[in-house]
């Protein structure tokens, strides 16, 4: 049996990582960024015990905004797009082509407030936006960058009005920020990612890639504590820092000195309050706390893409149901449009997401990881002793079992519908099967109350 259950495992996570950016383009991009790659349990963090931080491991659900100049193209992921010669599918341009598109990139239909309330209603809980990514651009108006909205949109804001837009609708907040400046490096950089092959900014071979100085180094240290402590003093609170490489420039306790309630991810060098996986979900079960964070609209990249198919919000369901059954959490990200707005598929996902909130959300807010697959053929939550959620796959037919039911149950109720189903309880197994007449294609939710 616990073959069968294992083998049961394997196929829902390598049927939800069918369409996921691929693992190895994410081991690729870690190594590029100086980060270890993220394993599913082994990853180590700290424990964070401060008051503020402790809404995080019931929160469940994250959106993560890539918001970028990339979205001009359409055609190539943020940043990683002026890589030449990259192991995994993306298109490709020149870095001084790439930083051209800033000229270009309008996003008058950012409208902060409209999409926000939306994410909300899908059930969202902590969204994370991107402030600075690797090509240096940055979403607020900087006072220690030269390429931004302060030279590029007259000084328009997109930070403030992202965080004035979640404090008003009381979601939790998350800045993602790049240490790596690829353009305040750019003459140190090879942009090529092909053996000894060097390519500068117009992808044009060169013999070889200066040494970064010393007095660059020390610019580009205070360049990165002067923006983080920028986007903490000049926006209220603010509840997750996601880094995304670095070496500690700013060490997480300066951060905490800016900040105190923060939580910090484990990407920047330095020991970080959760664990991650990135493209793909884990594999095993992890310890403390965790989060994946896996593209969704579009389904591989990061930025928006005019040709790339989008996760419906089934995908994502079933995503988020696998990783509350072992506790953590899952960021769902969404490339916004060039001109700000949403993707249609992105909207309607969180329509979708929305009607399945409102009968099963309960199974996954405030609830803690279940016995699956050790015990269970398909994924458990709780909440407390005196309830169980056992989540129904849509292509699974048989009885759903939990083994090691220390108590009987009272009853079984399937919540799209509030109806009781039958259920079997011998020798501490819990057998329950739902009809096939009351299944649907989305994740089936059964309430067992003891």
């Amino acid at each position: 049996m616990k073959k069968i259950i294992f083998i049961w495992c394997c196929i829902i996570l390598s049927c939800l990582s069918l369409y996921a950016q691929t693992d190895d383009a994410a081991s690729a991009q870690h190594l590029i960024l100086g980060q270890k790659a993220a394993g599913a349990g082994s990853t180590k963090t700290r424990v964070n015990s401060h008051p503020d931080a402790q809404w995080f491991p019931k929160a469940g659900l994250g959106l993560f905004v890539h918001l970028g100049i990339a979205s001009v193209h359409g055609g190539i992921d943020l940043s990683w797009g002026m890589l030449a010669n990259k192991s995994w599918e993306d298109g490709e341009i020149s870095p001084i082509e790439y930083w051209k598109l800033a000229d270009k990139w309008n996003p008058t239909k950012f409208k902060a407030e409209k999409w926000v309330k939306a994410a909300k209603k899908a059930g969202f809980k902590y969204i994370v936006m991107v402030t600075k990514h690797h090509d240096g651009y940055t979403m607020w108006p900087s006072k220690f960058s030269d390429f931004g909205v302060k030279q590029k949109l007259k000084g328009r804001d997109l930070v403030k009005e992202f965080v004035d837009a979640c404090h008003k609708n009381n979601i939790k907040i998350g800045l993602y920020f790049s240490p790596p400046d690829w353009r305040f490096d750019a003459k140190y950089r090879n942009f090529g990612r092909s053996g000894k092959m060097y390519y500068d900014i117009n992808h044009q071979l060169v013999s070889s890639i200066p040494k970064m100085t010393e007095e660059h180094k020390k610019a580009r240290v205070a360049m990165i504590k002067n923006q983080v402590t920028e986007l903490l003093t000049n926006y209220g609170k603010i509840d997750i820092l996601w880094f995304d490489g670095g070496q500690g420039e700013i060490s997480n306790d300066e951060v905490r000195r800016l900040q105190p309630g923060i939580i910090i991810n484990r990407r920047n060098g330095e020991l970080g309050d959760f664990g991650d996986s990135e493209g793909i979900l884990p594999d095993k079960r992890f310890s403390g706390w965790f989060e994946a964070n896996d593209p969704c609209w579009p389904s591989r990249w990061w930025a928006y893409s005019t040709s790339d198919r989008m996760d419906t919000a089934n995908d994502v369901i079933e995503k988020l149901v696998i990783m509350r059954a072992w506790g953590g959490n899952f960021l769902a990200n969404v490339g916004p449009k060039a001109d700000g707005s949403m993707p249609e598929e992105a909207l309607q996902a969180w329509h979708d997401m929305e009607k399945w909130m409102k009968h099963s959300g309960e199974s996954i807010f405030d609830t803690t990881s279940g016995p699956f697959p050790e015990k269970a053929n398909q994924p458990v939550t709780l909440k407390g002793d005196s309830i169980m959620y056992i989540h129904a796959f849509p292509n699974m037919h048989k009885r759903m079992i939990v083994k090691e039911v220390k108590n009987k149950p009272l009853k079984v109720i399937l919540l799209r519908t509030s109806e009781e189903i039958p259920f079997n309880y011998e020798n501490q197994t819990l057998e329950v099967k739902i009809p096939a007449y009351k299944r649907t294609r989305s994740v089936d939710t059964v309430k067992i109350l003891f």
